[in-house]
């Protein structure tokens, strides 16, 4: 009778549901479930950065981001496409995966060493604004920039393998471990620009070593340098690039273009809002990582449907979620970062805005990933980026933080238009519609049930 009682609980029924979803292996599950994780991520990096905010104030905010973006930004930059190669080449030739991984670990080395020594060479002419020690550090922190890139393109093969459990795995780790050392700074009484600083840079080192054995014993004696898979890689990674490099440049020119243009205290104010802004991209972000893959397998009709789909679904949820900051945004920085973080308010309202448009463009880029049209990104992200350059240096000696605000929007709204000129004009399809549609409910909701009915048959 007792046992009678615990089956008929009618939470039971969707517990085990949503656990038989957790356990799917189908990409709108992956999807979600990177979606989950990033908002566990998102949660992660707003309590570092009301820690960070509060202890260290906006100057010494600035510094720690001064400190902190360089390396990640610069090894970003000299990817030279080889996590989107890597991805695209793998799908299509699955039996040289092996040889296509050593051959980009080899390339991403290389690639790194030369981000490394590109800052150690800037960076002192660049940070003219902030104490020497500053930018010492900054470019002591250039050696992490071969195991960035590294890092790339051992997130590009999970996603080839399909092992997004582990992608995300190490995705919340990261920030996790940057979290519990600075309240270990806080307890200690030693939390500064500096050693902050060091929480976000060192705890990823393990974690990037770790995965980069692992796959190295998976692979064995499958991991064969050759000319061929460079080949490969080089080719269409220089077509996808430009749209790497634009896609990473434009995350952070903003902040690096602050760093020399105003004090430090107004970098700290800046990266504030930008880190809140950023909440709305976990949509479009999470939906990216399993978008790529799977439409790089499929032919012109079934990419551009799929695209526009989760295009339409992620972009409508982020601008849902950026009405309701907007609101809670005059409470939200003062309770949180304090009152003196207040006058980063109006630029972060203009920052939504551009990031909730900005992913949803890059979810549209997919298709032309996938399609094997990477220059076609390249050239719109580009356009984009030629304009927001001299909109930062014309807008932001002007208008000060909010001037950055306009010019990032500008940017986002062109690069936008010229996505969905391309649809039409390079791939010679009839643009779908771009909000959500009956069809796009009645697709997600039989998704759900099916994927409920074909666990609820195994088990």
């Amino acid at each position: 009778m007792e046992q009678s009682n615990v089956k008929s609980f009618p939470g039971r029924a969707v517990f085990r549901s949503v656990g038989r979803f957790a356990r799917s292996k189908a990409h709108s599950s992956a999807a979600l479930k990177t979606m989950f994780f990033s908002i566990l991520i998102l949660m992660i990096n707003i309590v570092t950065g009301v820690l960070t905010a509060r202890y260290l104030g906006p100057t010494g905010r600035g510094e720690q981001t001064a400190m902190v973006n360089w390396s990640q930004f610069l090894a970003f930059c000299m990817t030279f496409g080889i996590p989107s190669a890597l991805v695209y080449n793998s799908k299509r030739r699955s039996e040289d995966t092996g040889g296509l991984y050593a051959t980009a670990l080899a390339m991403g080395a290389g690639c790194g060493g030369i981000a490394m020594i590109i800052g150690i060479i800037v960076l002192p002419y660049w940070l003219t604004a902030f104490h020497s020690d500053v930018v010492q550090f900054s470019q002591w922190s250039m050696i992490l920039c071969p195991l960035i890139v590294i890092s790339q393109i051992n997130n590009a093969i999970l996603q080839v393998r399909d092992e997004y459990k582990q992608y995300n795995r190490l995705r919340y780790l990261v920030p996790l471990t940057t979290l519990a050392m600075l309240v270990l700074l806080i307890v200690t009484g030693f939390m500064n620009a500096f050693t902050s600083a060091l929480a976000y840079l060192l705890p990823s080192v393990p974690f990037y070593i770790g995965m980069t054995y692992r796959m190295l014993k998976v692979y064995g004696a499958k991991l064969k340098l050759g000319f061929q898979h460079f080949k490969r890689l080089f080719t269409y990674g220089l077509g996808s690039y430009g749209n790497d490099l634009m896609g990473q440049v434009s995350y952070y020119i903003d902040q690096i273009l602050i760093a020399g243009l105003l004090k430090p205290a107004d970098l700290g104010l800046y990266a504030v809002a930008v880190s809140l802004a950023r909440m709305v991209n976990v949509f479009s972000t999470s939906i990216i990582v399993v978008l790529f893959p799977k439409a790089s397998g499929l032919d012109k009709k079934e990419a551009v449907n799929i695209t526009f789909r989760a295009f339409r679904i992620s972009t409508a949820a982020a601008l849902l979620a950026s009405a309701a900051l907007m609101l809670i945004a005059p409470f939200v920085l003062t309770l949180l970062y304090g009152p003196e973080f207040k006058e980063a308010l109006a630029v972060f309202r203009f920052l939504l805005l551009q990031v909730a448009i900005g992913g949803g463009t890059m979810v549209l880029a997919q298709a032309f990933m996938a399609l094997g049209k990477p220059k076609v990104v390249t050239l719109l992200q580009g356009l984009g980026l030629a304009l927001v350059v001299p909109m930062l240096f014309l807008l932001v000696p002007r208008f000060g933080l909010v001037g950055a605000g306009y010019a990032m929007l500008a940017s986002v709204l062109l690069r936008f238009a010229f996505i969905l000129f391309n649809f039409k004009y390079t791939l010679k399809v009839k643009i779908p519609p771009l909000w959500v549609t009956r069809e796009d409910i009645r697709w997600l909701r039989g998704t759900m049930n099916s994927m409920m009915r074909k666990k609820s048959v195994n088990v």
